[in-house]
């Protein structure tokens, strides 16, 4: 996700921008140090900048705003950003959040008055409350309240955004995976001692797991990686249509986890709704009694938006309890499937989709189509953003493309 912090001078875009990028744990750019010299001799002479002053200072931002989203990397920017204008420029080709920080001129100029060492004076501050033209697409914070209070604000808002990363192709879409994978199971070992990765089935995972089953097989410290499924179909776990027979042969069989971490879905009840009742119990003995919290999910999306097996029209899409629900599927087998319930607790959420066939359905997904229709727009974690990794093609029909 990239963020841009934006707002008049004196509302706070440096001071929240570096705390929310350090809670984010990703790169914090301010982006008053791209302004040319000639821009920045005229502010401390008290001079206001016209839109031609800006121009290149605004196509060096969208450059460093490029870059990184690009290569699929998280971002916090601190940038003014008064103009409509200016900030359609900087969105191009690009998926922005915005956030502004919004106070009144009489707080801002007593902050300016008292800042020192910095080119923009309190002078200048009336010619930027003219120019500004508010946003009517941004999370919106009011600067009186506490920094870590606005933080807190600006975070509970970003969870419910999509934190969209395109990449050239699948390939490349692994390989940014792969690393953040590694990192966040790092991460998550170091807190809690141990990470639950939720594994699903299709094809665009497998260049990840063969990636994670050798370049990165050994940054990853197996024995405290515990494994589970988002859906599963109802077969035996040898049949050819297995999710878990996929993971076991494309990264489980050539990695050193434990047999005793790894906990397929089970599939050899008569009964399908009595293995996912059993598979609730396996999820709820893992966290001994606890409200289960699943650290790290790994999902896909199909042509149609379903997502795991949680089809359009299916009866688990209005499950508000159970964790775990068998579902039929037409012209498929049955299947089970982790539920809403049971992904909005989860900490993390990366989805994998690629392919141009996806879309359509992704463009309505990402634009907040009902989850009736698209139950890939129902899912929500307990912790960040939804991230949300798409190549060229599954992205053709998002609005920054």
């Amino acid at each position: 996700m990239i963020v841009v912090v934006m707002g008049v001078s004196g509302s706070g875009k440096t001071m929240i921008g570096t705390l929310l990028a350090e809670a984010l744990g990703c790169e914090f750019l301010d982006a008053d140090v791209l302004h040319p010299a000639a821009s920045v001799e005229a502010m401390n002479e008290g001079r206001a900048l016209t839109d031609a002053d800006r121009a290149p200072w605004l196509t060096a931002i969208h450059a460093r705003l490029r870059d990184h989203f690009d290569r699929g990397q998280a971002l916090v920017v601190a940038c003014s950003a008064l103009k409509q204008s200016y900030r359609r420029f900087l969105s191009r080709g690009i998926s922005l959040t915005w956030v502004y920080l919004k106070g009144n001129p009489e707080v801002i100029r007593g902050r300016l008055t008292r800042r020192k060492n910095h080119f923009m004076s309190s002078r200048l501050l009336e010619s930027q409350f003219r120019t500004l033209e508010e946003p009517s697409d941004a999370t919106v914070v009011d600067v009186d309240m506490p920094p870590e209070t606005i933080v807190r604000h600006i975070l509970a808002a970003l969870r419910d955004k999509p934190d969209i990363r395109v990449v050239d192709d699948l390939k490349v879409l692994s390989q940014r995976v792969a690393d953040e994978v590694v990192t966040i199971i790092d991460e998550t070992v170091r807190r809690r001692g141990r990470c639950s990765l939720v594994l699903s089935g299709g094809s665009t995972p497998i260049t990840l797991h063969r990636l994670l089953a050798t370049s990165h097989r050994d940054r990853i410290p197996w024995s405290v990686v515990d494994v589970f499924w988002a859906d599963e179909r109802y077969v035996p776990h040898d049949d050819s249509q297995s999710n878990y027979r996929m993971a076991r042969e494309t990264l489980l069989d050539q990695v050193p986890c434990p047999s005793a971490n790894v906990h397929p879905m089970p599939t050899h009840f008569p009964d399908p709704d009595d293995a996912a009742w059993d598979y609730q119990a396996t999820l709820e003995r893992y966290w001994k009694g606890g409200t289960p919290q699943l650290d790290l999910v790994l999902l896909g999306m199909g042509p149609d938006g379903h997502t795991a097996s949680l089809f359009p029209g299916s009866s688990a899409l209005d499950e508000r309890i159970r964790l775990v629900m068998a579902a039929t599927v037409p012209e498929s087998p049955r299947r089970l499937t982790l539920t809403f319930p049971a992904l909005a607790r989860s900490a993390q959420i990366h989805f994998l989709v690629s392919g141009a066939e996806k879309a359509v359905a992704l463009g309505q997904v990402l634009s907040g189509a009902d989850r009736a229709s698209y139950p890939a727009a129902g899912v929500r974690s307990a912790g960040r953003s939804v991230v949300w990794w798409v190549d060229r093609d599954a992205a053709s029909a998002l609005a920054f493309e």
